[in-house]
């Protein structure tokens, strides 16, 4: 749901939870992921991650409903 509680349908990955692991910055809390376009059910050794950066989550956590909001436009300077 977006901050005005409209419901909107967004890639999401879910997967196996693992610790932390990754590159510097762009850090992997699952693995073995499949995609798929919410709403999802994530079982219990499972996590959830957004499937792109479209959107910014309201919360730390992808549990119950989830509030999203657009993420912001990155200006490039040149």
């Amino acid at each position: 749901m977006t901050s005005d509680m409209e419901p909107v349908q967004i890639s999401v990955r879910v997967g196996l939870a693992v610790e932390t692991v990754g590159q510097a910055g762009r850090p992997k809390t699952i693995t073995g992921f499949q995609t798929q376009t919410s709403p999802v059910l994530v079982g219990a050794k499972e996590r959830a991650e957004l499937g792109n950066r479209e959107y910014i989550t309201l919360g730390s956590v992808l549990e119950g409903c989830v509030l999203v909001e657009k993420a912001p436009e990155e200006k490039v300077e040149v």
